[in-house]
């Protein structure tokens, strides 16, 4: 393990390279790398949360929150190297400088001026926008009878269509089930648990896929591929359909845009992913070609908690409930701790809603929420001690 890491602090993060890329761009390597990371050193694991609230803060224009922590100058330069790093993936370009194995750890604090102008205008797109990744600068459809016609002339296809009026339950060949929905299809080349673990959607279908670390699955669903190692998610895809959404409901995923027409599995996407945990969907745009990250509209606990939170607090303080939300639903809440470090409340929870439980405490201590990009961004002053 790279013992550059060893004394990093949160702005220490947010300003290096390596986070950085990780939280634009996550691959297979960088979340090994953190991963292990976080295991030798787990004295750092709230360090380097919060710093990735942070890189979010100012991701979302939050001035306020990331103000705290970084000057003016710092933000700009940050805002910077983000936009420069989003176009180089956009790009497909292989720079020696945003290559995991070749790039020194090199904090941005070490680097020269940035150019301000081209930071205000990448912190009003993301502000206008509320996407975290950027537009891909050319793009073709690529609808699914067009995408199997193109693989049937060069692979033996099988296809499996629900024609019946209820969803129906159907096993591919490694024992990965779809549960597919009436009027939908899927399909996969003989290659399928071969080569590749690739399947072709249209329509909608609940995916439960059986982990293999050395042949990731994907889904190609019109414009977007989804790819998982092994997890449980639901994709919807009608031809017809203005949207594409990808819904996680368990394990983790990752969203492309598949921006080269009936390339099959071979083509491998090249723009930066959406990271998608439980409870959270992305809703693709297929007219505006933008993604759109939200929380799913009534989180539930996470299966693999042990041990729930009771959400019972007699003059409990709210950090400690924002934290249970974040254990309980896997929703990540941005706060600013110094601020509601005097903020206490009595309430004692059960059956309510993540909204209400919500709604009841930010009310109580005076403060606000907003749910921008999956996530609870909490808005307070501040209580008296």
């Amino acid at each position: 393990m790279d013992s550059t890491y060893e004394h990093f602090g949160m702005v220490d993060f947010v300003t290096d390279d390596r986070f950085l890329r990780h939280h634009l761009a996550p691959s297979t390597d960088s979340e090994a790398f953190w991963e292990e990371y976080l295991r030798t050193y787990p004295h750092k694991h709230t360090a380097w949360q919060q710093a990735g609230e942070l890189l979010h803060a100012v991701l979302l224009g939050l001035t306020s929150y990331s103000r705290t922590y970084l000057s003016e100058e710092e933000e700009v330069r940050l805002l910077d190297r983000i936009m420069r790093t989003a176009e180089a993936y956009d790009a497909g370009i292989q720079d020696t400088r945003l290559r995991e194995e070749d790039a020194p750890v090199k904090p941005l604090r070490q680097t020269g001026w940035y150019r301000i102008a081209a930071a205000a205008v990448v912190a009003l797109a993301v502000v206008a926008t509320g996407y975290l990744v950027w537009r891909p600068k050319t793009s073709r459809k690529a609808h699914y009878a067009e995408t199997i016609s193109a693989l049937e002339s060069t692979s033996r296809v099988t296809r499996h269509t629900n024609k019946s009026g209820q969803p129906e339950l159907y096993y591919l060949p490694d024992s990965s089930s779809v549960m597919l929905a009436p009027q939908s299809e899927v399909s996969f080349t003989a290659a399928y648990n071969q080569e590749n673990r690739s399947v072709y959607l249209s329509g909608k279908a609940t995916l439960d896929v059986v982990p293999n670390a050395g042949k990731p699955f994907f889904v190609y669903a019109n414009e977007i591929v989804t790819k998982v190692l092994g997890t449980r998610f639901e994709v919807v895809a009608f031809d017809d359909g203005s949207d594409v959404t990808v819904k996680v409901l368990n394990g983790k995923v990752t969203v492309y845009q598949n921006n080269v027409r009936n390339n099959g599995a071979e083509a491998v996407p090249k723009q930066s992913a959406i990271l998608l945990l439980p409870n959270q969907l992305v809703v693709f745009d297929r007219k505006a070609e933008l993604f759109d990250k939200r929380l799913v509209e009534n989180p539930v606990s996470l299966p693999e908690v042990k041990s729930l939170p009771k959400f019972e607090y007699e003059d409990g303080y709210a950090v400690r409930f924002f934290e249970d939300i974040k254990k309980t639903y896997g929703v990540n809440v941005v706060y600013n701790p110094e601020l509601l470090a005097n903020c206490q409340f009595s309430a004692s929870f059960s059956d309510e809603s993540l909204p209400e439980k919500l709604d009841v405490v930010c009310k109580t201590i005076g403060a606000s929420y907003e749910i921008i990009d999956a996530q609870v961004v909490i808005t307070t002053t501040g209580c008296k001690p």
